[in-house]
């Protein structure tokens, strides 16, 4: 192999982090021709990072034109930004602590590879996290005169948790899981209001159908979800980008919960560090009153 096959890991200033992590996000959304180079990068990294991109195009059966698309859809310039970073990725210290459970491990093992799981979802997400857009939404979050929170399923309970979370910050919040009552609720938001949605798919239509309602009323729209190309992103205003990986016996709803849960912890926390004086306020007075429930 020649000296110019190998890959400088000096990354391009404007070259995203995540390579794999963005292109498993992506994957349910991929056309076929653009699957068939996913399915080779995520199979063959080290094929993607040491071979030409006419290479990659001939071993997943499509054209150098539909590789540079996938490229440029993960956020890269080009082909050689996208191997830059699959290329850092891959010699990360961290990368791939974790296996499958399989039917023959032990309970040690299998709790092991859950916990290195959830570790590397977590780490995965705070990768492709966006701090600008992590930023704007405390900043729309704090300046929204009505926050209602949706989802569904297995998002229900973030949502939920999510509006306990927001009220004690003397914040008015509505957290909704039922798809009516949802629907209903967006249809009376302002343009001062925000609709915070959570979904891992995107692709959930109560909640997707819920989001274009509040974008017809005016309101802002943020959503928190693992594909960036989802119907839910193109209604959005701001998108959140969780990273988690579903093998067969670990479904989304499990990893994906964590990462969701600590985008929403984040957020609180922003809005509370802008506001510290009235939070801490809010959070004494609800002790006060809590402490009575306890013996």
């Amino acid at each position: 192999m020649t000296q110019d096959r190998f890959v400088s890991l000096q990354p391009s200033p404007e070259a995203p982090a995540g390579a794999l992590i963005r292109l498993r996000g992506l994957y349910p959304s991929l056309k076929a021709a653009l699957r068939k180079v996913a399915d080779v990068a995520l199979a063959r990294p080290e094929l993607a990072i040491y071979a030409s991109v006419n290479e990659v195009a001939a071993a997943a059966g499509v054209s150098e034109a539909t590789v540079m698309r996938l490229c440029r859809l993960l956020g890269f310039r080009g082909f050689q930004d996208f191997k830059i970073a699959l290329a850092r990725e891959l010699v990360t210290p961290l990368q791939r602590l974790h296996e499958e459970v399989s039917e023959g491990d032990d309970a040690a093992t299998i709790v092991h590879k859950v916990f290195e799981a959830n570790v590397a979802a977590l780490r995965d997400t705070l990768a492709v996290l966006d701090m600008e857009s992590m930023a704007q939404a405390a900043q729309d979050l704090l300046a929204a005169r009505l926050i209602l929170l949706i989802g569904v399923g297995t998002s229900g309970p973030i949502v939920e948790d999510a509006g306990n979370k927001f009220f004690r910050l003397g914040l008015l919040v509505r957290a909704l899981t039922d798809a009516h009552l949802m629907m209903m609720a967006a249809a009376l938001l302002t343009p001062a209001d925000v609709l915070l949605a959570v979904s891992h798919s995107g692709s959930t239509r109560d909640t997707v159908e819920t989001a274009k309602a509040a974008k017809n009323a005016g309101a802002r729209v943020i959503c928190i979800t693992n594909n960036s190309l989802s119907p839910l992103t193109k209604t959005a205003d701001l998108v959140l980008v969780t990273a988690s990986r579903e093998t067969r016996f670990r479904q989304e709803a499990m990893a994906s919960r964590l990462c969701q849960t600590s985008i929403i912890d984040s957020l609180y926390t922003l809005v509370a560090l802008t506001r510290p004086e009235e939070a801490l306020q809010n959070l004494a007075k609800i002790e006060n009153v809590i402490v009575t429930k306890q013996y």
